[in-house]
Formats: C-alpha cells, structure tokens, sequence
C-alpha cells in the first residue's frame, strides 16, 4: 500500500513539473540573450572610443558637453530674465572627412533643453515641416516666414575644422570646434567658445 502511495506520489510530482514548464513556455517570449554567428556584445556608450584618429562617439561626446556648460555660464543664458529663445544653425564641417554636425547640434540642443534654462524654435530648414503640421502651407507668406524668424532671442552656429599628418608610423589629427551666439537683430557675437581635440594613432611595427 505505502509502495502504490510512493508511485502515485512521484506521478503527480512529475506531471506538476511537467505542466509548469509547459506554463512557462506559452507564457511570452522568454528573457535572455539571442546569440548570431559573430562575436556581438553591449558597451557602455560614455565609455571612451579610441579605435582609430577619425571623429568619433567620444569627441562629440566631449564636445556637446564642454559647449553646453559653456554656453549655460555665459550671462546671455545664466542671466536671463527669462529663457530665451534660440535657433540652431547647421555647423559648417571644413574638415577633409564625414563628420556628422547634426548629431552635435542634435546633442547639444537635448542638454541645453535638459537644462530647462533655454527654449529652441524649429530650424530653417524645418520650417517647412511645420507649416505643413499646421496645415497652412499654402497661406504662408514671407512675413508670416520672417515674423517666426524674428521672433529668435538668439542664433547658435559654427564650424569644426582639422588638421591631419601623417607618417608611415603615426597619424595625428587635430580638431577644432567653434560655436558662436548670434543676436539676430544686430548681427553682433555674443559668447563664443571652442573645443580643441588631438588624437594620434600609431601603427605597429612589425619584427622579429
């Protein structure tokens, strides 16, 4: 009798097992980590990037937030009666190499923002989008186009230029940022600062 009692036992253990793991299987996608044929893996994205000399995650990283502070110091925007209103202008890339200049305004724009010390207007170059959201293409007219525009406190723009070397051992690349805060109305240059970057890459050499 205790034998039969044991067998019945260990049955309903083993159908419980069982219809657990069936549970947990139609219960949705399963958390955990879907490996390819490569070597893919996370980084941490403030971790500093040195692959090679070209402009990379790290630079735009450094050069968004060391603008920033700079631009939140100065007394146009630290002493403001209230948060002005600012445009972003394309930063002019006169480098030999792609560099994405979107992405810095883009990065600098969600830090200023963050700061709750400014407030942005669309681009020129959105403008058009928003017309379009509005649903007032059609009626627009230069004035309404030049009433938005005069309606900025500030305008953001600058350049990012370099200066490469190279030899058969080292390649050396120095970078130079500027951003400049426009008064529209006067065309006069309020605050202007510049990031300076150097990297050097050198190449192995091979012996015996």
């Amino acid at each position: 009798m205790n034998k039969n009692r044991k067998n019945i036992s260990l049955t309903l253990l083993v159908m419980l097992c069982l219809a657990l793991l069936v549970m947990s299987g139609c219960g949705g996608p399963s958390v955990g980590r879907v490996q390819g044929a490569g070597d893919t893996h996370y980084g941490n994205a403030d971790e500093v990037e040195t692959v090679n000399s070209a402009w990379g995650s790290t630079d735009l990283q450094m050069t968004a937030e060391s603008m920033t502070q700079s631009l939140l110091a100065s007394r146009w925007i630290a002493k403001a009666y209230e948060p002005p209103k600012i445009r972003l202008r394309e930063v002019r890339n006169l480098t030999a190499e792609h560099i994405d200049t979107k992405a810095i305004t883009d990065k600098i724009r969600v830090q200023l923002l963050r700061s709750g010390q400014v407030r942005f207007l669309a681009d020129t170059a959105n403008l058009d989008e928003v017309f379009a959201e509005r649903e007032f293409s059609e009626a627009v007219t230069r004035r309404d186009v030049n009433k938005l525009l005069a309606d900025t406190d500030y305008i953001v723009t600058g350049t990012v230029r370099s200066i490469r070397k190279t030899t058969k051992e080292v390649a050396d690349v120095y970078y130079q940022i500027t951003l400049e805060l426009v008064d529209p109305q006067s065309a006069e240059i309020l605050w202007a600062d510049e990031k300076e970057i150097r990297k050097s890459t050198t190449t192995p050499k091979i012996g015996w």
